[in-house]
């Protein structure tokens, strides 16, 4: 991976999902500022902010290491997801919880 594509991947994501700077670290559990260091290329995150990060924005940890050729081919888990607002992909989420609480309260 160059030096900069981590930084350049991170944002192209982060903007696909329509996402501020301090929107992603929220949903990543880290601070405004260390996303626009990884942004800038100032900073290299740890592995598991690469992690936190992917999840945050779904896509893989693959994709934002450069092992990934392209976005679309990290996040779809189901066809015609790419085409998803961040909005509708925070809903299936709350969906797939729900359904994950009502297996484990039935066993």
């Amino acid at each position: 991976m160059s030096d900069d594509q981590f930084g350049d991947r991170l944002l192209a994501a982060r903007e696909n999902r329509e996402l501020s700077q301090t929107e992603l670290a929220s949903k990543a559990g880290l601070q405004p500022a260390a996303i626009g260091h990884f942004e800038r290329n100032r900073r290299k995150p740890s592995f598991a902010n690469v992690r936190a990060l992917a999840k945050a924005l779904n896509v893989s940890a693959d994709y934002l290491l450069g092992r990934a050729s392209d976005m679309q081919g990290a996040t779809t888990a189901f066809r015609g997801e790419e085409n998803l607002t961040n909005a509708d992909r925070e809903h299936i989420q709350m969906m797939i919880d729900l359904m994950n609480r009502k297996k484990d309260d039935s066993e």
